[in-house]
């Protein structure tokens, strides 16, 4: 027995909460050091005057009583935690305050035990969380609306000087000179516009602006469409791309813009990076996803790369000596397509050996 009451007073001393033993009414019995810091009180006043020593105002404390008091009735709990802001002599403090009855009683009268926890801290902290997320947001939503902007003033002559070009390569392909000239201005611009578009892709997924809308399509046709202008490209580099489709043509709901803006992402790096030999891609239906493969015999990804494949602007040759194009945003903004339409991608390469790329998308009826 003398050591349960040491170990008692070892806790009761010792708590950094605030533990205060009461009968109902709000007598208070006893009172530990961490309560008595808390409210900047003695222990002795406390049972002098009751816990409304603590409420300047008698009518907050009487609230707050008769509400916790009728919660306990109410429910027959014998517990009721709940948090209240505190007048005490030591400032307004948030506190968690935990009261439980006990089995023993005082005088006939019901006895509890208070914890209270000061939590002014931790609401300080999570206030300062949300503003920050606030303030994160809107910088967020007005970058957006910056790149959105600018986007639209660049793209829109950018439109008109890549029209015009086609058409004087048209009406003057007689000239050499000149289309060799017009096709540099052409292949620029298109590489300025795809970067562009990038942006705005990124700024349209971090700002969660993305709608997904569904339609009926037949799978096999639609990703043998994509396919044609990639084999175009390959059969210019000398790079054969190959299309399997191991299921028959089917139709399901999709979202073609996403879908195309994966496959042309997935397979333009693949043809980006090749240098000669074959890329495959594979096409089947797997019960209720879609799933598309593309192998090539590129370059390949370093094994430290591999974990930073997905980070928006990352490049695994950097700087001046660079040697493919490109800003680093079209993988970030795959992964972020296919976890927005709940699908997967997973990817294996060896540097020099070539890399495979595993997507897995649900398809709905």
């Amino acid at each position: 027995m003398a050591q349960r009451e040491d170990r008692f007073k070892f806790v009761w001393n010792n708590s950094q909460d605030g533990l205060l033993l009461s009968v109902l009414g709000g007598k208070v019995l006893a009172a530990n050091p961490a309560f008595c810091s808390m409210g900047n009180v003695s222990e002795k006043l406390l049972q002098e005057n009751g816990l409304q020593y603590l409420f300047p105002n008698s009518d907050t404390f009487e609230t707050i009583r008769k509400e916790i008091a009728e919660k306990m009735k109410l429910n027959d709990d014998i517990k009721v935690v709940r948090e209240i802001v505190m007048p005490l002599s030591s400032g307004d403090k948030e506190i968690e305050v935990s009261i439980s009855k006990m089995k023993e009683s005082f005088e006939g009268k019901v006895m509890f035990l208070n914890v209270f926890r000061d939590i002014s801290k931790k609401k300080a902290y999570e206030k300062g969380l949300k503003i920050a997320k606030e303030k994160a947001e809107e910088v967020s939503h007005m970058k957006s609306n910056i790149i959105s902007n600018m986007s639209h003033e660049i793209r829109t002559p950018l439109n008109g000087i890549l029209g015009s070009t086609e058409y004087i390569i048209q009406t003057r392909s007689e000239d050499k000179e000149l289309l060799e000239h017009l096709n540099i201005i052409k292949e620029s611009g298109e590489r300025l516009l795809h970067t562009i578009t990038n942006f705005l892709d990124l700024s349209s997924l971090e700002s969660d602006e993305l709608n997904i809308v569904l339609e009926n399509t037949n799978v096999n046709d639609f990703i043998s469409k994509i396919l044609i202008n990639h084999k175009s490209i390959g059969i210019k580099k000398g790079i054969l791309v190959t299309s399997k489709f191991l299921t028959k043509p089917f139709e399901a709901a999709i979202e073609r813009k996403y879908l195309q803006i994966i496959v042309n992402n997935i397979v333009g790096n693949s043809v980006k990076y090749s240098e000669t030999g074959l890329i495959q891609v594979v096409v089947e239906k797997i019960e209720d996803q879609l799933v598309i493969k593309v192998h090539d015999q590129g370059i390949g990804i370093s094994k430290d790369y591999l974990d930073k494949l997905f980070f928006p602007f990352e490049q695994e040759s950097k700087g001046f000596s660079r040697k493919f194009e490109g800003s680093g945003l079209g993988l970030a903004i795959t992964k972020h397509l296919i976890e927005k339409l709940n699908g997967q991608i997973q990817v294996e390469s060896e540097k020099g050996n070539g890399t495979l790329v595993r997507i897995s998308l649900p398809l709905y009826k």
